[in-house]
């Protein structure tokens, strides 16, 4: 895993991401983690997949593998210890309010972590529930590509631009998408406004990629992470890593817990 960041390259990606509103990233990560991370999803989708519930209708179709973060601790630290990202996610995500984590650390949280192999084509669609025009962004996701992507595969395809349009994505506007082909090791950032989709895969082979998408700290997770995380696991976390999964922005159950949502670090669940 790496932990260092490029100042040069994570400025050049947020470029990218304010005006075409996405960002690839070649060599992020390093084959060895790349095998390792293909290898437990290869796993955890064989002893996942007959017991899954019903998906949403844009899985349909497709292999997919829910809640990394319960998997295996390995999902967690690859995701969160690239300070690059992190970087990334600061300045696009982080309440600047507040104020009961240091302002350097995150403060927005995970809302999903999934890894995904595309069959059939999945039609233009955004991640951010709604669409809207602002500077201000409320979610963002990477994608770290753990197989080659082609056009022939099912690779990633977006029409530039269209983060800053405010209207939900016309099926019409495929004309415009554009092909993201990348290599294993490689990872796509986006702004969830975006207008994306994927290309039919016609090889017959799996094309895997971990999704992990991120919000701002007050925004529904897409599953109930701090309950559901391993007890075991929880106790091998930073407190940053702990505070990004949500565990510094829990509701109170009643005023007679506390008022605050939000909490530092000193307040974290103690295991």
């Amino acid at each position: 895993m790496l932990f260092d960041c490029d100042q040069d390259l994570m400025e050049r990606a947020i470029h990218e991401i304010d005006k075409q509103g996405y960002a690839k990233i070649p060599n992020l990560y390093r084959a060895d983690d790349i095998k390792k991370a293909s290898d437990l999803v290869v796993r955890w989708n064989k002893y996942t997949e007959p017991s899954l519930a019903a998906p949403p209708s844009l899985n349909v179709g497709h292999e997919n593998v829910y809640n990394l973060q319960n998997k295996d601790i390995f999902f967690i630290k690859l995701v969160l210890s690239n300070r690059l990202l992190e970087g990334i996610l600061i300045h696009y995500l982080n309440d600047r309010w507040f104020k009961q984590i240091p302002a350097e650390d995150p403060n927005y949280i995970l809302r999903g972590l999934v890894a995904r192999s595309s069959h059939h084509a999945m039609p233009l669609h955004i991640d951010s529930f709604m669409p809207y025009l602002s500077p201000f962004v409320y979610s963002l996701q990477f994608s770290i590509v753990l197989e080659d992507q082609t056009e022939a595969n099912g690779c990633t395809i977006v029409v530039p631009g269209s983060h800053l349009s405010g209207q939900y994505a016309p099926q019409s506007a495929l004309k415009d998408a554009v092909p993201i082909p990348s290599k294993a090791g490689d990872v796509v950032i986006w702004d969830s406004r975006l207008w994306h989709a994927t290309t039919a895969n016609t090889t017959g082979n799996t094309r895997w990629a971990i999704i992990a998408s991120f919000v701002r700290w007050w925004i529904k997770q897409s599953s109930d992470v701090t309950r559901g995380l391993p007890s075991e696991f929880y106790a091998q976390l930073s407190d940053k890593e702990k505070a990004i999964l949500g565990f510094c922005s829990m509701p109170p159950v009643s005023e007679f817990q506390r008022i605050e949502t939000k909490v530092g670090y000193a307040d974290l669940p103690r295991v």
